[in-house]
Order: structure tokens, then C-alpha cells, then sequence
């Protein structure tokens, strides 16, 4: 199980600021004691029963593999296992959050980009020993990996900010912006409990959709406007046309004014 001061850590990280949740759970980067008597723990555990599986989720993608402690809208810490035998990604991740990192089993090399603009160029190159730790504000910077020398082990953090994050993928190649997600996993729950009462006809609710359209990404508030013009178009034409009239997002402004006219060509026809 995860240990219960970094469960409270992570608990009251949860409605702080982003410095302050940093603060929070850096002490656990830095003094990894609990890390070592929960491996000593686990591994006691596994040698008395060969079928014993340690009680926390692990994940794999690719050459990636995580042992997840901490998993929150706001906080994941994880043991993470790199394999860095093959050729080094041609695109950058600015996540959006706050990373800390803590090689365990050898030095971690690599270099750190940051954004200038849209595009992405090399600030400074990192050598991060076994017992010291890297921070790097993914809002703004990423770490690219050196590749080679087999696998690297180490315990990572990332914390969001309050609200939304905004995270982007940089082509090498070019410098420039070639994605860009709204990550907020508040708004998709929102989301998806928006499809489920449009799905029940739940016209009840229409004000919980009118309430989702207060959203502070644009493309957070064109979903729950689709999902109200499922739900019961008349209701949502006031607030379509205040959208279409005075969003602050002029490709929001023009997404609604393209539906109102939509909207008056099927009347028109019918």
C-alpha cells in the first residue's frame, strides 16, 4: 500500500497552489526511505509466496513501465523503469505540469528544451546523479533523454496546476508546435456525465448544461454546447446565440455563429 504521509500529502496537494503542492511532495523525492522499505517489504513478500502481487497498479507503454503510488487528478508519482537501448523520440512533451525526477540506479543525461513562442530550443544539458533530483516546469521546458546504456530507473512526480493544463508535442525536426490537448480531467467527467442525462433525455438537467458552458478553455465550452443542442436545442438557442455574440474565443464565436445558421436552414426547410 502506499504510504500514509505521502497519501496525506498528496490529499492536501490537492486544492493547493502549484508551488505549494510542489513543496508538498518533493520531501518524498528527496528522502526516498519509504521507497526502499516498501521495496524490502514487497520483495519479503514475493519471496514467501511466488503468486503475491504488490498492492499498487503498475502500467506499460512501450519501453516504459511504472509502478504508480500516487495517481490523482492533480498528483502521480510513480517508480518508473525507461528502456533507452533504441533511438531517442523526434518529438518533445511539454505536459503542462511540474516534473520531479530522481534517477536511482545510474546518472540521468539529457537535455532540457524550452519554448520560445510556438517553437522548442535546447537551454542547457542535464547530468543528474543517483541522490539528486531535477525539476523541470513542463508548463514551459521538457526532458529529453539521452538514449543508450541500457535501463534507467527512477522516481517521478508530476503535479498540475489548479484548473486545466494545456500540454503541447514539438516536432524535433522543425522547433515548431505540432499538437496541442486540454487536459483536465474534471471537464471530462463533466463530459461524460453530460452524455449520460443527454442519452437518458434527462431535459431536467438543462441547467447543469447551461452551468458547464462557464468553462475556461474554448474548446471546453463548444463540447457541453453540442451536448445541450442534443439535449433540447431550443433551450440552448439564448445561450448559443451569447456564445456566438460575445465569447471571448473568436473561433468559438465562429464555430456557434456557423451553427446558428445551420440551425436557421433546417427551420427555414422545415
Amino acid at each position: 500500500m502506499t504510504p500514509a504521509p505521502l497519501t496525506a500529502a498528496a490529499q492536501a496537494a490537492a486544492t493547493a497552489p502549484l508551488g505549494e503542492a510542489v513543496a508538498l511532495i518533493r520531501p518524498f523525492l528527496r528522502d526516498i526511505a519509504w521507497f526502499s522499505a516498501w521495496l524490502t517489504e514487497q520483495t519479503g513478500q514475493m519471496r514467501l509466496d511466488p503468486l503475491y502481487l504488490p498492492p499498487v497498479r503498475a502500467s506499460r507503454n512501450g519501453g516504459v513501465r511504472h509502478l504508480v503510488f500516487v495517481r490523482t487528478e492533480r498528483i502521480w508519482l510513480t517508480a518508473t523503469i525507461l528502456d533507452l537501448a533504441g533511438p531517442p523520440a523526434d518529438r518533445l512533451h511539454f505536459s503542462g505540469r511540474h516534473a520531479l525526477c530522481r534517477p536511482l540506479n545510474r546518472p540521468l543525461h539529457g537535455e532540457i528544451f524550452r519554448l520560445e513562442g510556438d517553437r522548442a530550443v535546447r537551454a542547457r544539458s542535464i547530468d543528474c546523479q543517483p541522490g539528486t533530483m531535477v525539476d523541470v516546469d513542463e508548463r514551459h521546458q521538457a526532458l529529453r533523454l539521452a538514449h543508450g546504456g541500457g535501463l534507467l530507473m527512477m522516481l517521478r512526480a508530476q503535479v498540475a496546476p489548479l484548473g486545466p493544463v494545456l500540454s503541447r508535442g514539438v516536432d524535433l525536426g522543425t522547433g515548431r508546435t505540432s499538437t496541442l490537448a486540454q487536459v483536465d480531467e474534471g471537464h471530462a467527467r463533466t463530459l461524460m456525465l453530460l452524455s449520460l442525462l443527454r442519452i437518458q433525455h434527462r431535459h431536467d438537467a438543462a441547467p447543469l448544461f447551461a452551468a458547464a458552458l462557464d468553462a475556461p478553455l474554448p474548446g471546453q465550452r463548444g463540447a457541453p454546447m453540442r451536448e445541450y443542442l442534443a439535449l433540447d436545442t431550443a433551450q440552448a438557442l439564448d445561450p448559443l446565440t451569447r456564445m456566438a455574440q460575445v465569447d471571448p474565443d473568436v473561433n468559438v464565436q465562429a464555430l456557434a455563429r456557423q451553427t446558428l445558421a445551420r440551425l436557421e436552414q433546417v427551420a427555414c426547410r422545415a
